[in-house]
């Protein structure tokens, strides 16, 4: 929300800028004229009064250069103010790129942080959720031992070839829980993030140490 808000300052003050920039043009262009017009006018009455023609009285221009004096004065002010406002505002936008570009670093580092933390912590559920297959498969064993113990135990497989056989439907079962999860990978990549621990737990498990 800051770095957004700042975004929209500096652009605003982008926007400003051009307009003071396109308004001392206009100013300058302005005095360019005023100036003109003075000179035009003192030389046309030079020019009258050589030739012997009725000119308009001293006085008359005299308040005409005046008047324009004054008006390329003021010109000359907003120019040096628009200058002044133009110098605060790079001054200032200077300043805020420079805390943008400083946050932004930050959160970049707050970023790499959280990512780090986070496959810390997806490592630590991915080892306690292998614990708790290999302690099933341990009270499992426990309780198939008791069986025996107390004479209860019926064998599902009661020859080696049979072992064999359930052996290679489990990893069937478990390689076609693995297709149907890079299945979802590749046609969903959204979902990738969530199904990455239950791809690893899948593929430890299927692996021969396991089986």
């Amino acid at each position: 929300g800051e770095l957004k808000a700042m975004k929209c300052e500096i652009h605003r003050m982008q926007v400003r800028y051009n307009q003071l920039m396109r308004q001392q043009e206009l100013l300058i262009q302005e005095m360019e004229k005023a100036v003109g017009r003075r000179e035009t006018i003192t030389t046309r009455g030079d020019a009258q009064m050589k030739q012997g023609k009725k000119v308009e009285t001293k006085g008359i221009l005299k308040k005409k250069v005046a008047e324009l004096r004054k008006k390329v004065k003021s010109l000359a002010q907003e120019a040096a103010s628009c200058d002044t406002e133009i110098n605060k505002l790079q001054e200032h936008q200077g300043a805020l790129a420079q805390t943008l570009e400083d946050k932004s670093q930050h959160c970049k580092e707050l970023q790499q942080t959280v990512d780090s933390l986070s496959m810390q912590h997806e490592k630590i559920m991915l080892e306690k959720d292998k614990v708790t297959q290999d302690l099933l498969s341990k009270q499992k064993k426990v309780k198939y031992l008791d069986q025996v113990k107390n004479n209860k135990y019926k064998m599902l497989c009661k020859t080696d070839e049979g072992m064999d056989k359930a052996r290679g439907r489990e990893a069937e079962r478990l390689q076609s829980l693995l297709n149907i999860v890079d299945h979802m990978n590749r046609e969903y990549p959204h979902l990738k993030p969530a199904l990455h621990r239950t791809t690893l737990l899948l593929n430890w498990r299927a692996s021969p140490e396991q089986m």
